[in-house]
């Protein structure tokens, strides 16, 4: 018996930093992308989040390029955590796409970082990609 993957995006795996802040709720968390796409993110959190919650996404933590809104579709307890899924609420699709291209281009960033022997966290990776390519590449865009 063969599965069928019936989303509607390609999902592009990151381990990068995202924060959330809870709708009307003063709480935030840093969690780590698990994977994105054009309909939304899943990451993994040391809460849960419940189905329908609206939240706030953060990309990245410290300097955020991109902030878009986002309903948790489902959330799973893993061992100590939680992996949650979340579509974009945003409708705009040249933002989504954008805010996905970001993420892989960071991501490759940090992948080519590693093979060059360098250790580089995620959340580093997210900085020095935006100081030498953000400005030029999301001016441009």
């Amino acid at each position: 018996m063969t599965s069928v993957d019936n989303r509607l995006h390609t999902r592009y795996p990151a381990a990068l930093p995202v924060a959330f802040t809870l709708g009307e709720v003063v709480s935030s968390e840093s969690a780590y992308l698990s994977n994105i796409s054009a309909g939304g993110v899943s990451f993994k959190a040391m809460v849960a989040l419940e189905p329908g919650m609206l939240i706030m996404l953060h990309f990245p933590v410290s300097k955020p390029v991109f902030r878009t809104p986002g309903r948790v579709a489902w959330c799973r307890q893993m061992a100590f955590e939680y992996e949650v899924g979340v579509e974009f609420v945003e409708k705009n699709e040249n933002f989504r796409h954008r805010m996905v291209e970001v993420v892989r281009r960071v991501e490759e960033y940090r992948q080519e970082a590693l093979r060059a022997g360098r250790t580089v966290t995620g959340q580093d990776a997210t900085l020095e990609w935006i100081d030498l390519f953000g400005a030029e590449y999301l001016r441009t865009r």
